[in-house]
């Protein structure tokens, strides 16, 4: 009577579902360290950059807000805005990694893009 009526039920699928999760789990991980990692060192490159070519600051220096910025506070509050911004940007991206937030890949992709175009600018006019 225990088995009457009830077709048996497999459920072998089931098993093969946590090794498939924890793959797609540390290449998530993967890329986001990995992006992350470039993004950072391509920051701190920048940083560097500007630092060595600071007496020229007005004739490199592409963005507008940051020569407004080293005008009124000088190269101080250059660097200390592109440490908050990296620091404020990292960390937003790490909270929305572990949250698995739905903004994590495009803001991630965009800042990435972002500084591969910075990194592609400085390889084509890297100074003699």
């Amino acid at each position: 009577m225990a088995s009457a009526g009830f077709l048996p039920v497999n459920r072998s699928w089931i098993g093969s579902l946590a090794p498939r999760h924890s793959r797609a789990c540390s290449l998530r991980t993967a890329f986001f360290t990995f992006s992350w990692s470039f993004i950072l060192l391509a920051a701190a490159y920048d940083s560097y950059f500007a630092w060595q070519y600071r007496a020229v600051l007005d004739a490199w220096e592409m963005n507008p807000f940051i020569l407004w910025l080293a005008g009124v506070g000088g190269l101080a509050s250059v660097f200390t805005f592109k440490l908050l911004s990296t620091v404020f940007s990292t960390g937003l991206a790490i909270i929305c990694h572990y949250r698995r937030h739905r903004l994590e890949i495009p803001f991630t992709l965009i800042v990435g893009t972002a500084y591969l175009a910075l990194s592609v600018h400085y390889l084509m006019n890297l100074p003699d």
